[in-house]
């Protein structure tokens, strides 16, 4: 081989061991983010988010469609919602968990089966849109079709329960689509964000699972960490320190943030723009922080739950 030929030979290994090295555009969002490194508790199959000791008996939801899989009904239309049908879908698992009935696993299975095939899929990734626009009261509008943080957590959790009941690959498969949604941060779905010192966090490099994606944030309390659960069931299920990372950096993110959403001798606030105060919400983050507190072995998280209860109840 000639000397030339060597050199250029050189150059070409150096470059592929360059580009085999440098970090990934994720990795460089993911770098420098707040993490208080939370050593999880695998705790009993029971004590994960949305189950309980009695039956949900969902498996018959109305209103449905031919298949028995439930629908939400919307100004006058009738649509797959991704979240209610991720819940209908996990609370028949608890069902089937409890009973070992295999209604309870077949109904989870075609609701599931069902938000997979409405699924949009970009790159390595698999997204579950919602296809209906949508406003909630406020002067926010999200225009069909849109994506949810939540949605993509908690469609996270019922494939990994999916998978731990079934053993299905298929399943195992969707999961790790559905975890790389949650280090996404560039494309036009994206659910997840970095706080800068301009947000509404006034800090930078917390890592948030977002609820409403949109030009306006909001910073949603209850979606964010409903959302987060699905981490925890990946890393719950398959043992992943990917999913284990993102999951106690979400939960530094609410440890350091949660105060900001407390209104003190009042309700907690909903989100950070519009600081909506509802009693139901609430209650609803009471019962998430001290879920929290389980899965971190942190107590920090039941006390701001029961500040939140001792302000308002």
């Amino acid at each position: 081989m000639s000397k030339s030929a060597l050199i250029l030979l050189s150059c070409i290994l150096f470059l592929v061991v360059s580009c085999d090295n440098k970090p990934t555009e994720n990795q460089v969002y993911l770098d420098p983010i707040h993490d208080f490194n939370f050593s999880l508790p695998h705790v009993q199959y029971e004590k994960l988010y949305k189950n309980r000791l009695n039956l949900y008996n969902t498996n018959n939801p109305t209103p449905q469609d031919e298949n028995g899989v439930m629908l939400f009904e919307y100004h006058g239309g009738f649509y797959y919602h991704p979240v209610n049908l991720c819940y209908n879908g996990l609370e028949a698992l608890n069902d089937y968990y409890m009973t070992g009935n295999p209604v309870y696993l077949n109904h989870a299975i075609t609701t599931m089966e069902t938000l997979r095939r409405e699924s949009t899929r970009y790159r390595d990734m698999i997204y579950f849109p919602y296809k209906f626009d949508f406003n909630e009261g406020t002067s926010v509008y999200y225009s069909a079709p849109w994506f949810s943080g939540m949605a993509q957590g908690t469609a996270l959790s019922a494939y990994c329960r999916l998978y731990y009941f079934t053993q299905d690959p298929l399943y195992s498969a969707v999961a790790d689509s559905i975890l790389n949604t949650l280090t996404d941060f560039t494309s036009p779905y994206s659910t997840v964000l970095i706080s800068d010192n301009e947000s509404l966090l006034n800090r930078d490099n917390y890592y948030w699972i977002d609820e409403y994606p949109h030009l306006m944030k909001r910073w949603v309390l209850n979606g964010g960490i409903i959302g987060a659960m699905g981490l925890y069931d990946h890393w719950w299920v398959f043992g992943d320190d990917q999913s284990r990372k993102l999951f106690s950096r979400k939960m530094t993110s609410i440890k350091d943030n949660v105060l900001l959403y407390r209104n003190p001798n009042a309700c907690s606030s909903y989100d950070l723009k519009f600081r909506t105060q509802n009693t139901f919400y609430h209650g609803v983050h009471q019962s998430v922080l001290k879920l929290c507190s389980t899965l971190t072995n942190d107590i920090f998280f039941s006390a701001i739950a029961d500040l939140f209860y001792a302000d308002y109840h």
